[in-house]
């Protein structure tokens, strides 16, 4: 049976701010299981959720880290809005693109070889080539380091307020940084670009024969999408993987097969005693887990009444009923127990003067959870209520009572009747010593 709303009225606000801790009645199921982030090899992990933005799974996401392969994707993205709907230009390759690669994955380009955007973006996203990263950012910007600028603005502009970039390329320097949870929200921006997608998935490319080099074929270094690896994974897109000494095994990878896509970044991981890549196992079970145990849950209605106010001079009603202007809705784990879903109500004023409008905004609502704000939502009347002429009369004259302006002309006249009293007397004072000296000097005579 339903609960009157007599229940509620201890709701009633004794102040102009009021924060009110509400358990409400609604059923959920017993908690799914969930991962350990003890459990897991990589260091650094962050689960994302892309239509959402919201994080459902942190592992130290927020301490920096070499970013290493995962450079490739900001790389890729820029160098792709640059050339869209143009993926056939020619890009002439330069000497300073291919310094100080020794060593470490590259196409094999040649100075004044000349090679469409569409080839070096595949190189790139496909085999991780680090010349062809080197090639792309002096096509768009001149200079590497002016595209270094440019990758850095566009971290800053996606949120990503952790991260410094210094190369093109993701190779060790000492210097650069970035964090899991950051190079997960750049990853999003990047899955948005269905082209990026197409590249950064594919799991082998032939490179057309060029002026300087004859037709080559790339194959993924991502071993999630290598159907020869022990860690293929059959619903794996993309993005970007790979290795160096600082940053360690940094993989990024998207699965979009259920509800909602993911996003996983595992960042520092290194081969475990038996020989295996914990970030490619770390990143195969997540993506798993992720996408069968979260849900868009509806947290609070609008039918919901949270509370009251009272209503000065109202006609039928001294008190109006308070409920959530909007629906909210949070993401949530589909099998979470939630022991104490927390309502916090903030009310702008104390009471209100009738009329009331149905919809007056009057304060806001917080939803927490285990103590964690998951939405809000504008209080509002839930309905309209009329004032009373006779009581309206009462308490406008109550007003025009306390107001202050009526209290300091009342202040001011209590002073002038004050001051003309203290007047009066004196002079009447005055007036009998002068009196009184007249006398006396008679009497002397």
């Amino acid at each position: 049976m339903k609960r009157k709303y007599s229940a509620h009225r201890p709701l009633r606000s004794s102040g102009i701010l009021l924060f009110v801790l509400l358990f409400l009645a609604v059923s959920f199921p017993a908690h799914a299981e969930s991962y350990e982030t003890d459990e897991l090899e990589s260091p650094h992990i962050a689960v994302y959720n892309v239509q959402n933005g919201v994080y459902v799974l942190t592992k130290a996401a927020d301490v920096r880290i070499a970013p290493g392969a995962t450079v490739k994707i900001m790389t890729g993205i820029l160098a792709l809005e640059y050339f869209d709907g143009r993926l056939d230009t020619p890009v002439t390759v330069t000497a300073s693109a291919l310094r100080g690669l020794e060593g470490s994955s590259v196409l094999g380009l040649k100075e004044g070889e000349t090679i469409p955007a569409r080839d070096l973006l595949y190189a790139l996203l496909v085999a991780g080539a680090n010349d062809a990263a080197n090639a792309l950012a002096i096509a768009v910007s001149g200079s590497i380091s002016e595209f270094v600028s440019k990758m850095n603005a566009k971290a800053k502009e996606l949120g990503a307020s952790d991260t410094l970039y210094l190369n093109a390329t993701g190779l060790d320097n000492g210097t650069s940084y970035t964090t899991a949870a950051d190079t997960a929200k750049i990853a999003a921006y990047a899955y948005e670009n269905p082209m990026f997608m197409q590249l950064c998935s594919a799991r082998a490319y032939t490179v057309s024969a060029t002026n300087r080099n004859e037709e080559i074929t790339v194959y993924t270094k991502n071993m999630l999408l290598s159907t020869q690896s022990e860690y293929y994974f059959r619903d794996a897109r993309g993005m970007s993987s790979g290795y160096t000494d600082l940053s360690g095994y940094c993989i990024v990878s998207a699965m979009d097969t259920g509800a909602y896509p993911y996003i996983c970044v595992t960042m520092g991981s290194e081969k475990n005693a038996a020989g295996k890549i914990g970030g490619y196992i770390d990143t195969k079970g997540l993506l798993t887990w992720a996408s069968s145990n979260f849900e868009e849950k509806k947290i609070l209605d609008t039918s919901k009444i949270l509370g009251e106010l009272p209503v000065r001079a109202g006609r039928g009603a001294d008190y109006v009923l308070i409920v959530p202007e909007d629906s909210v809705y949070a993401f949530l784990d589909v099998d979470t127990d939630l022991s104490s879903l927390q309502l916090s109500l903030t009310f702008d004023e104390e009471s209100l003067g009738a009329p009331v409008e149905k919809g007056t905004k009057v304060g806001t609502v917080f939803i927490l959870l285990d103590g964690n704000p998951i939405g809000s939502a504008a209080l509002v009347t839930k309905s309209y209520v009329p004032r009373s002429a006779w009581l309206g009369f009462f308490a406008d004259i109550g007003e025009i009572l306390t107001s202050k302006i009526f209290l300091c002309l009342c202040a001011a006249l209590l002073l002038a009747a004050a001051l003309f009293t203290f007047g009066r007397y004196f002079m009447i004072y005055k007036k009998a010593n002068i009196k009184n000296s007249h006398k006396n000097k008679r009497d002397i005579k």
